[in-house]
């Protein structure tokens, strides 16, 4: 059994699926298809959160508020990594209409959408990738060839 992508709540698994295509019952192609089907109405929204962390400077802003501040930083905590004030308003500004940032009074956080998104981009794309690089080096298929 390989890699398996589990979503889940506090009622139970959301989704469940193992990342080999060829390990999928018909069942869960079926899923796998009428979700991506459902998820063209959400694409301009799953693109903005795509662009939101594609710059490396927001992403290391939103390491640091995660990590280093509990969730809730002032402009003065955020400015020790963003350096500059201008990346500081550009993270607020390039929060997209979701919301992933959240401004209070004097301070910074994630919205659930954003810690959510941020842990999902860090810790399990992470994983994904650790994950796959081994089973590449333990896959010798292609010396076959």
């Amino acid at each position: 059994m390989g890699l398996r992508l589990t979503l889940q709540n506090d009622e139970g698994v959301l989704l469940d699926l193992p990342l080999r295509e060829a390990d999928w019952t018909s069942r869960t192609k079926e899923l796998v298809m009428r979700e991506l089907g459902d998820s063209e109405a959400d694409m301009d929204s799953l693109c903005e959160i795509c662009d939101f962390f594609s710059n490396k400077r927001r992403v290391q802003m939103v390491n640091h508020l995660v990590r280093n501040c509990n969730n809730s930083a002032s402009f003065t905590d955020l400015l020790k990594v963003a350096v500059n004030p201008k990346y500081i308003s550009d993270l607020v500004n390039r929060s997209p209409e979701r919301g992933l940032i959240v401004k209070e009074g004097r301070g910074y956080s994630l919205s659930p959408l954003g810690l959510g998104s941020f842990l999902l981009l860090s810790l399990a794309t992470r994983k994904l990738l650790k994950g796959t690089d081994s089973t590449i080096d333990d896959d010798k298929s292609f010396e076959e060839r």
